[in-house]
């Protein structure tokens, strides 16, 4: 089963290289460099401006995610799961802000915020003895809701690593759904 050029480079890669061939072709065509000089000056500071919005997690719309929601790690803190107090958790205390300019729903389901040990996924959406469940309601432009998140940990002494969570695919894309604007590693011996 023999795999093509094509299959092998990610399709946002490929189309790059065809657009930086073309304008290439472009500038080297024009003797004068009028136009084509303008045109490749444009297409590198877009290019630029894209590998920008890649690394910061946005998917090209500035600071705002997806959803509208950014939310904030303000503490950490040890726990039990509620019905098997024998899991050690990880509770995050967080803030939803609205950073659109829409009404949005803030949610506290465990999706928001991806934690992982050791490259590996926790559990999330668990009940933690002693704390309510957090409220998920809509808020206003501007508007911050508190609430937590809580992580059945693997082992109790390797760090958790967090970021955005709720990835989606479109056209090949994978963009966060949910703005995180404190990324960490927690030091669980700290805790």
């Amino acid at each position: 089963m023999g795999l093509s050029t094509t299959a092998l480079i990610p399709r946002r890669a490929f189309l790059a290289l065809g657009l930086t061939a073309a304008s290439a072709c472009l500038t080297a065509c024009s003797g004068k460099g009028s136009y084509d000089d303008g045109y490749a000056a444009g297409y590198a500071a877009a290019q630029a401006d894209a590998a920008g919005k890649e690394k910061d997690g946005s998917g090209g719309d500035g600071d705002i995610p997806v959803s509208g929601i950014e939310y904030t790690i303000t503490g950490a803190q040890r726990g039990v799961e509620q019905l098997d107090h024998s899991k050690s958790l990880l509770i995050l205390n967080v803030t939803a802000k609205n950073v659109s300019d829409d009404l949005q729903d803030a949610h506290f389901a465990g999706n928001e915020i991806l934690a992982f040990q050791d490259g590996k996924g926790l559990n999330s959406g668990v009940l933690v003895e002693g704390l309510d469940l957090p409220e998920s309601r809509q808020i206003q432009p501007g508007a911050v809701l508190e609430g937590w998140f809580a992580y059945e940990l693997i082992d109790e002494t390797t760090p958790v690593e967090c970021e955005a969570g709720g990835q989606t695919s479109s056209s090949g894309d994978e963009n966060a759904i949910y703005g995180l604007t404190n990324p960490q590693t927690i030091d669980l011996s700290t805790l």
